[in-house]
C-alpha cells in the first residue's frame, strides 16, 4: 500500500505545469485575454489567418488559456497559443508575465500586436493593456497612446470597461 502511495505520488509530481491547478486570477485573465481579441480591430493587412495568443517566457495559465479559446472563432478568425521562449513577429497579442525580459515589449513595438502585461510600470514602458489586482479583482488599464502607436482600434466599449485610460483618447 505504501509502494502505491508513493507511487501515485510520483506521477503526481510529473505532470507537467499545464496539468497542474492554475490559480483563479489567471483563469480570469485567460477569459480576459480572449474577450480582449473580440473588442480590439488590427489594420487590414493583418486580419487574415488565425488570431495568435502568445505568452511570453513562463507560462502562468497551464492549459487554461488553451482550453478558454479552443474551438473559439473572432470575426471568422480561428485563435491559438503560443508559448515563445524570445520576441517573435507572429503574435497579434503577446502577453508578457511578470518577471519577462524587456526584449519581448521592445520587439512588439511599432507592430500591429496588442500587449498585454501585469506589471505596474507596464503602460509606462509602452503596452497597451495592463492587468491590475484591484480589491482582490483583477481589472485592466488602457494606454490608447500606445493601441494607437501599434496601429490598433480598441472599441468603446473595452475603453468603458478599462480602470482608467492613458492617452489622448
Amino acid at each position: 500500500m505504501n509502494r502505491v502511495i508513493r507511487a501515485a505520488a510520483l506521477l503526481l509530481a510529473m505532470l507537467p505545469a499545464a496539468a497542474q491547478e492554475v490559480s483563479l486570477e489567471y483563469r480570469v485573465k485567460a477569459t480576459y485575454l480572449y474577450n480582449f481579441v473580440k473588442f480590439i480591430e488590427w489594420p487590414p493587412a493583418t486580419r487574415t489567418g488565425p488570431v495568435t495568443i502568445c505568452v511570453a517566457g513562463r507560462n502562468p495559465f497551464g492549459t487554461v488559456l488553451d482550453d478558454t479559446i479552443r474551438g473559439e472563432v473572432v470575426r471568422g478568425r480561428s485563435l491559438n497559443v503560443r508559448v515563445i521562449l524570445e520576441p517573435d513577429a507572429g503574435c497579434q497579442v503577446l502577453f508578457i508575465p511578470e518577471g519577462a525580459p524587456p526584449a519581448y515589449l521592445r520587439s512588439a513595438r511599432g507592430t500591429p500586436t496588442l500587449t498585454v502585461g501585469e506589471t505596474s510600470d507596464f503602460l509606462a514602458l509602452g503596452g497597451v493593456i495592463n492587468f491590475v489586482t484591484d480589491g482582490g479583482h483583477v481589472r485592466f488599464a488602457i494606454s490608447t497612446d500606445a493601441a494607437e502607436q501599434a496601429q490598433l482600434q480598441i472599441s468603446s466599449r473595452l475603453l468603458q470597461l478599462a480602470i482608467n485610460t492613458r492617452g489622448s483618447r
